[in-house]
């Protein structure tokens, strides 16, 4: 087979496998979760994906650094072990209200910020959350959108 046919091979399961991923979303929490894709910003090292992508500074409308809930979140997944139950407990608090600009990654950067300003400036290992805080195939479950 020559490199068009394993390309669209390639292609094919992709495609297929967005598909899949998007029907199996839960259909109880009418979407409300942080995917597993955002959770992998969580692996960023020392450079914010901002420059590393160059994406203009300002895309993302959400300002974390600023926000009061970043420091409960880093003092609670500090190690040596930090609990499952802490940290993501504090994770899903502040990261949740705003889990349909953490989605969009690709448009607005607020993932990988969110992560540079958590990860970096907090001295947390990275990938911690995508390691840690995942309830399932689809990512991070956020619960019920509020009454």
């Amino acid at each position: 087979m020559g490199s068009t046919g394993v390309g669209a091979i390639l292609f094919y399961c992709v495609a297929l496998s967005t598909i899949a991923v998007g029907s199996a979303a839960p259909a109880d929490n009418n979407g409300r979760f942080i995917s597993k894709e955002a959770l992998a910003c969580s692996n960023i090292t020392e450079t914010s994906h901002r420059k590393l992508e160059g994406l203009p500074s300002g895309l993302c409308p959400v300002q974390f650094e600023r926000m009061p809930g970043i420091k409960t979140v880093v003092n609670s997944c500090r190690p040596p072990q930090p609990s499952e139950q802490r940290c993501c407990g504090a994770f899903k608090a502040f990261a949740c209200p705003y889990f349909d600009l953490i989605n969009d990654n690709a448009n607005n950067g607020c993932a990988s910020q969110m992560f540079y300003d958590i990860i970096v400036r907090g001295r947390l290992s990275p990938g911690l959350f995508s390691y840690l805080c995942h309830d399932g195939a689809v990512g991070l479950n956020c619960g019920p959108a509020p009454a």
